[in-house]
């Protein structure tokens, strides 16, 4: 006897590989699996199978298939073997589609990819024992067909073939495997059931015969059964039919039915195979609750992580806010600038390490996405040399930015996630690096020599590589796993060995990869691509530089500025800075005092915490916001949220926007003059060169100012740019670069404050070069023009 043929359909090579081996594993050696990659070698096959008698129980079909879907297919399969069930496979829901294959190919179920195994298992299962089910219910009434057309013909032999017809249908309903049972449709009584339906009721046949399914108390529920006859009335025929029933012992279960009517000695019956599929439901249900767990878990994390995070940026907002405050103190001395911005670099590391944890757990439950932008790389790339340049020079490293002669200028992705892998990348490059260099090249696809069709011209391609010790073959698997460092990263007790594998979510994100390739003792290259879009030049305004604000210009209209917030320290921090810049500031420490005070005072500006007792910011900002006067009111929201599910419903209650705890006083700032128009007075420029002429001379497209990355930044400095430091720190730099002692020079720079960035880094150039004759005739120029 042929085995039956089981016929998969699938495009893929490695998906029909997959079906193969799973339906190996649940059907067993009983049954043979066909493969076809397309529709017209399954309809070829078939062809070929039905001329050679073999039985094709089911088919599985994938839906996305070239020249002829999946619905189509089955379609034209139902036409050849309508009996045959049908799954189709797709990892795209079109109910159009599936709804097709229903009306036309009688679809028996749609699994979506990836599928569960557990789920296929039962749902094959499930088909080709409903086909034999079909198959063995289609010829036993066959049988009673011929016996009925036999009778009618043959008068004289009636009684003999009557009683040869009930032998052999005795036979095969009393040796079916499957519940079995026929029953009067008139009344709904038994007249027979075979020893599989005894055993799954628990009744013996003698106290079911001759009694209907609720007298034995087999229904559940009444409604089932007025469903089950009202569809076999409309129908003559159901399969599927799911229902609960109780047994003899009172145990509730739940089975499958396919049923038909049917003539039995002149009398109308149903004919009914079942199948108990308890624990089948008892797999679904543990699945679902299984799920239903895990969602929350899911939802408990979030709210934890929420709660994290306002806890723990609350305090960082007045540690780093003060600090910054302090520091807008030129009268300070020099330890003390120098202590206070140990304490600034130490709040930001610590906020940095929290971002970190938050931003993985956003990862995990999918919450990051990319935000796309039009920006100048150029820039970009210039921002991150300066940032980094400083602290090679300090170990003695050489850090070069190579890109290619047709980098584009203007390209389109997620500026601030590329930012933030470059960041990591390179600082980790400089971290463990003791001697040589770190270098950035940067290229187009075309520049890589990759004919591949995979990589397109809209592909830049970075690599980073490093001098360093070098990483391990053993390390290197584990180096994109989270809160796993390398053992170098774990004798230098930083960070928290979630950089790289953040790096890594983020460059797929990013519609790329990232691999890596050390030698032990020589270094260590990382490698990545990301998908971008070349832009148009496009008039992107530089950003302001951090240039200090003093305070606000005259002639200027009063700005009333209104500060929430329930903590007195986050309050005193905007109060102390606002208040010493100009502005009239007042302060409320719950929504229900700011609404008070803006219903008299009526600021131009609030400043509103959300998180606050009495009454919070969501309900004190929909107050101030339905109000017609509170229309013009501008209302930015304070939040030490990190996930941006809350930052939007704080949009969406009337805030005009929002600004992250812990924040900087330039951000503050800048969203004050975004919204009220404010003009402020800023210190001296610390530079005569403009950004844009640094971009170009720094990363132009012809590269002609550009040597091994670096440039002479000496011509930048004006005397007048050592003014914003104290007389005694100038002196201290003066007799380092007098004794050309580079370790002294450096670690002066690392005392200058955030926003002189580019003074610190020519120095630090021109000691790095061995022109520290120019830093003392910088000096001295400053002490002249002093004079």
């Amino acid at each position: 006897m042929k085995k039956p043929i089981i016929l998969c359909v699938d495009d893929e090579a490695t998906i029909l590989d997959s079906l193969k081996i799973e339906l190996k594993a649940i059907l067993g050696n009983d049954y043979l699996i066909e493969t076809a990659e397309n529709g017209a070698d399954a309809l070829e096959l078939i062809e070929e199978l039905i001329a050679d008698n073999y039985q094709i129980p089911l088919v599985i079909c994938d839906y996305i298939m070239p020249e002829l879907k999946g619905d189509e297919l089955l379609k034209l399969i139902h036409e050849l073997i309508p009996k045959t069930f049908k799954i189709m496979l797709t990892g795209q829901a079109d109910l159009e589609a599936v709804g097709n294959a229903i009306k036309y190919a009688r679809l028996y179920r749609y699994i979506a990819k990836p599928w569960q195994s557990e789920d296929l298992k039962l749902t094959v299962k499930e088909a080709v024992h409903s086909y034999f089910l079909e198959q063995q219910l289609a010829e036993q009434n066959a049988q009673l067909q011929r016996m009925n057309q036999k009778l009618e013909s043959i008068v004289e032999e009636r009684t003999t073939a009557l009683r040869l017809s009930e032998e052999k249908f005795a036979k095969a309903f009393r040796s079916s495997p499957n519940p079995i049972t026929i029953t009067r449709l008139s009344d709904g009584c038994h007249i027979e059931v075979n020893d599989a339906f005894c055993q799954m009721v628990g009744y013996n046949s003698k106290e079911i015969i001759g009694k209907t399914a609720i007298e034995l108390g087999l229904w559940v529920n009444l409604s089932d059964r007025a469903c089950l006859f009202q569809l076999l009335s409309e129908n003559s025929r159901i399969r599927n039919f799911e229902f609960d029933f109780c047994t003899k012992e009172g145990d509730i279960k739940t089975a499958l039915l396919a049923a038909e009517i049917i003539e039995v000695s002149g009398e109308t019956c149903v004919i009914s195979v079942s199948q108990d599929i308890t624990e089948r439901k008892q797999a679904e249900l543990a699945l679902q609750q299984a799920k239903e767990a895990a969602d929350k878990a899911n939802r408990a994390k979030s709210e934890f992580l929420s709660n994290m995070s306002h806890e723990l940026r609350t305090p960082l907002n007045a540690i780093l806010g003060f600090t910054q405050l302090l520091l807008r103190d030129l009268a300070l001395k020099p330890e003390q600038q120098e202590q206070l911005g140990i304490i600034n670099r130490s709040g930001e590391h610590l906020l940095q390490l929290i971002n970190n944890i938050l931003q993985m757990s956003k990862i995990e439950v999918g919450r990051v996405t990319v935000d796309r932008n039009i920006f100048d790389l150029y820039r970009l790339l210039n921002s991150l040399d300066e940032m980094l340049q400083l602290q090679a020079n300090k170990k003695g490293l050489q850090l070069i930015v190579d890109c290619a002669p047709n980098l584009p200028q203007y390209i389109e992705t997620d500026e601030s996630k590329l930012r933030q892998v470059l960041i990591n990348l390179l600082g980790n490059a400089i971290k463990f690096t003791t001697e040589g260099g770190v270098t950035l090249r940067i290229k187009m696809a075309e520049d890589m020599g990759n004919q591949d069709a995979e990589y397109s011209h809209n592909y830049l391609f970075f690599e980073i590589e490093d001098t360093g010790a070098g990483i391990s073959s053993e390390e290197v698997d584990n180096l994109f796993k989270p809160f796993i460092q390398t053992e170098a990263g774990r004798r230098s007790q930083e960070g928290t060995g979630l950089g790289l594998p953040i790096s890594r979510q983020f460059i797929q994100l990013m519609g790329g990869d990232i691999t890596v390739s050390s030698t032990l003792g020589k270094g260590t290259i990382f490698k990545f691509h990301i998908a971008i879009n070349i832009a148009e030049q496009t008039p992107i305004q530089a950003p302001e530089k951090n240039r200090r604000v003093i305070a606000l210009e005259p002639e200027q209209p009063e700005y009333r500025i209104l500060v929430v917030d329930d903590r007195l320290e986050s309050r005193l921090l905007l109060v102390k800075l606002l208040a010493s810049i100009g502005f009239a500031v007042q302060e409320a420490e719950n929504g229900q005092q700011a609404v008070e005070i803006w219903s008299t005072w009526e600021p131009h500006l609030i400043w509103m915490d959300m998180r606050m007792p009495v009454m919070d910011g969501y309900e004190a900002t929909k107050h101030i916001k339905t109000q017609l006067k509170g229309q013009k009111t501008v209302i930015i929201a304070l939040t030490a949220s990190a996930f941006d599910e809350e930052r939007s419903v704080i949009l969406s209650i009337g805030c005009d926007d929002f600004v992250a705890k812990p924040f900087r006083e330039q951000v503050i700032l800048d969203k004050m003059a975004e919204y009220l128009g404010v003009r402020y007075i800023y210190e001296h420029p610390i530079s005569s060169l403009t950004s844009a002429e640094k971009l170009s001379t720094k990363f132009s497209l012809k590269g002609e100012e550009r040597t091994n990355g670096n440039i002479d930044s000496s011509n930048n400095l004006e005397p007048f740019c050592l003014q914003v430091m104290p007389s005694e720190w100038i002196d201290e730099l003066y007799q380092a670069a007098d004794a050309v002692d580079n370790e002294q020079i450096f670690a002066l720079l690392e005392k200058m404050p955030p926003e002189c960035v580019h003074i610190s880094r020519s120095i630090a150039d021109l000691a790095h070069n061995f022109r520290c004759d120019k830093i003392i005739d910088l000096i001295e120029k400053q002490k002249n023009l002093a004079n």
